[in-house]
């Protein structure tokens, strides 16, 4: 199914904020189970909503989900929407929202029965507003051609962003309860985290050895009143032997992969992290164990390690085995 909320505002001089503004709403509609695609458009022609998002949804059982209701709306905007303008129709036909890239042209006709336009498909209104009882929507790969195709008979529109995708609802049990997705046909399995470092502007992230990485993380815990370690079951440590040892026997822990985090302006240690729960069959990996020394607290290397370490688990590429 297709949905498609159109609008405008009456403070033009705001369109760039709200330009801005869209597409975090899209990135958060396509969060919602069930919304599978979100993309924005502007009308070239008068006459009609100059805004326009389509989606696709799998049901209308998403509008009445606790997620959707808690991110639908125009949030900050409401007051300077225009409600003239302001429509909401789900339409059945099409599966699936159609992609329209750079360059091309989304053509739009409301009618109160389909009729014969070069390019368009019919849809019939299946809720919400219900303004219109037939939508019918084309692509096209260039303005100029949409405007041939049609003749004048339906809008043209550009797109402003590029296709969001979202997941679909999970399955459910005979008791409704959600429990998950099946696995897609070509799944392969996660291909392993190699040992290798990896270098950002900030930080180093690199695996952690207690000859390496023993004093400096020492002389770095030192600095605070160890309320870094409050939800761990080590530390913190009182001699540089007791670090050492915590290094070792966590190096030694097959089940996860410990690192440290070097500040790249002093080349020192100043925290760790690791890898854990690596399911690379499931497609599982976790980054745990965080602990940043007060060297480490609210710095751009705290969150450049942060993103290194997520970047890691994200790739494909296997570049080492574990």
């Amino acid at each position: 199914m297709i949905f498609f909320s159109e609008s405008g505002l009456i403070e033009p001089s705001r369109l760039p904020e709200w330009g801005d503004w869209y597409k975090g709403h899209l990135a958060a509609m396509t969060s919602v189970p069930g919304v599978l695609s979100a993309q924005r458009f502007a009308a070239l022609d008068p006459g009609v909503p100059p805004s326009l998002a389509m989606y696709t949804v799998t049901s209308p059982a998403v509008f009445q989900s606790e997620i959707y209701l808690s991110v639908r709306g125009m949030g900050p905007w409401i007051d300077l929407v225009n409600e003239g303008l302001h429509r909401r129709n789900l339409f059945d036909g099409l599966e699936t929202a159609p992609e329209i890239a750079e360059g091309g042209a989304l053509a739009v006709a409301d009618r109160r029965a389909p009729e014969p336009i070069d390019g368009i498909t019919w849809l019939a209104s299946a809720g919400i507003d219900r303004s219109t009882p037939y939508r019918g929507i084309g692509v096209f790969p260039s303005v100029a051609g949409a405007r041939r195709a049609t003749a004048g008979k339906a809008a043209i529109y550009r797109p402003v962003t590029h296709r969001y995708t979202g997941a679909p609802e999970p399955r459910r049990n005979e008791f409704g309860q959600p429990i998950g997705w099946q696995i897609v046909p070509d799944w392969k399995p996660a291909l392993r985290s190699p040992l290798t470092a990896m270098e950002g502007r900030f930080a180093i992230v690199e695996p952690l050895d207690a000859d390496r990485h023993a004093a400096d993380l020492f002389e770095a815990n030192a600095e605070g009143d160890g309320s870094n370690f409050t939800y761990y079951a080590y530390g913190p440590f009182a001699t540089l032997a007791e670090q050492r040892d915590w290094i070792v026997g966590s190096v030694a822990d097959g089940t996860r992969l410990f690192r440290a985090i070097i500040d790249k302006a002093t080349g020192k240690a100043v925290g760790v992290a690791n890898y854990a729960n690596i399911t690379p069959a499931m497609g599982v990996i976790e980054i745990a164990g965080l602990n940043f020394s007060p060297r480490l607290q609210r710095k751009p290397a705290a969150t450049e390690a942060h993103f290194l370490l997520m970047r890691r688990a994200l790739r494909r590429a296997r570049l080492s085995p574990l």
